[in-house]
This record gives C-alpha cells, sequence and structure tokens, in this order.
C-alpha cells in the first residue's frame, strides 16, 4: 500500500498500537528466534481494549478495528526511556474521505502520569517527522479531564491529536484526525463519552 494521507495516523497508532514500566498489565508477546519481541497488531489481538473503542462516528461503525501489542524500542519511542516495555492498545478507523480520517484509540498505560507518557510519545514524534511544522500543544479539558491537544501540518496536510486519561485506571483515551474540520474532532471526542 503506497503512502496515503491516512499514512501517519495508520502508522503512528501501528507503532504504538494500532499504541508501563513498572504495571503495565501482562500482554502476550510473539518471542522472536533471537530472544527479542515483535511488534503485533491484527483484529481480536486484545479484545478487551477492543470493546473499549467507541462504536460509532459520523453514525456509522469504523472501517478497521484492530489492536496491538508492541514492544520494540522503536515502536515504544519514548516511552521506552521511561521503562515501559510492551505497551497494548485498539483502535478504530474511520476513513471519511480519499485523504481524510479518524482514529478513535486506547492504550493501557499504568500510572497518574499515563496520558502525559502517552501525549509525550507523540509530541516526540511530531517533532522528529521530517515533514511536520506548525506544531502548537494546547490542554483542553475533555470529560472533565486536563487533555494534551497537538495541531500540526503534516507535508501542509492539517492533523490534531488529543490525548487523555481514561475513568477506567490504567487507560488512554487518544483521538488522531487528518485533514477534518474542528466539528469532527469534537464528534470524536464526544465518542467517548464519559469514558
Amino acid at each position: 500500500m503506497g503512502r496515503s494521507r491516512l499514512g501517519p495516523i495508520v502508522i503512528v497508532i501501528a507503532l504504538v498500537a494500532l499504541a508501563g514500566a513498572a504495571a503495565i498489565a501482562y500482554v502476550p508477546r510473539l518471542v522472536t528466534s533471537g530472544g527479542g519481541c515483535a511488534d503485533q497488531r491484527q483484529a481480536g489481538l486484545v479484545p478487551d481494549l477492543e470493546t473499549r473503542v467507541p462504536k460509532q462516528l459520523e453514525g456509522r461503525s469504523p472501517d478497521r478495528l484492530d489492536s496491538a501489542v508492541t514492544c520494540s524500542p522503536q515502536g515504544l519511542g519514548s516511552l521506552a526511556e521511561h521503562g515501559v516495555t510492551t505497551i497494548s492498545s485498539a483502535g478504530g478507523l474511520w476513513e471519511l474521505g480519499p485523504s481524510t480520517g479518524v482514529t478513535l484509540a486506547v492504550f493501557r498505560l499504568a500510572g497518574p502520569d499515563r496520558a502525559d507518557r502517552i501525549a509525550e510519545f507523540y509530541t516526540t514524534g511530531a517533532a522528529q517527522a521530517p515533514k511536520v511544522a506548525n506544531l502548537v500543544t494546547t490542554h483542553p479539558v475533555v470529560a472533565g479531564r486536563s487533555a494534551t491537544r497537538l495541531d500540526y501540518s503534516d507535508a501542509n496536510f492539517p492533523q490534531a491529536i488529543v490525548v487523555w486519561p481514561s475513568a477506567e485506571p490504567d487507560l488512554v483515551n487518544v483521538v488522531l484526525a487528518a485533514g477534518v474540520p474542528d466539528r469532527i474532532v469534537q464528534e470524536a471526542l464526544a465518542a467517548f463519552g464519559s469514558q
């Protein structure tokens, strides 16, 4: 598959998810012959997280729903610097046009700073990407909890990422939007409800 405009959303989810140091929940990992592990992503891999992804956006189900276990240093990025060795996640992708879409994702990571760690992962990734420009970070309130929002352009294409802690312990909610108006971003945030 060629690199579409949705590529940054899908790739970022794949790297961490679809993507906690001392207290990440146990998730089975694929062990390679070299003794390491390989990142995995497929539908049904982490079913309990897949059930936490909102079921509807724009009046329909996602075009794709899957989950992931990420354990490679490359996939973990800045999370590895905080001692995270494995993270599990699930995400639903809504393709809203030929080069626009939204991913709603849920990550499992323990600790009171769990959302800050995921936000840092995305901030670091955006800051290091060669075609990213005009990165702006704000801290809105989502479902009564402090969030981190990143707005930037990737190859002159608008992107937004919003990260906030779930009401459920050890979970983090994430919205990734490419080329959509803020109205859609707000609908995506509302799709999580109070979770």
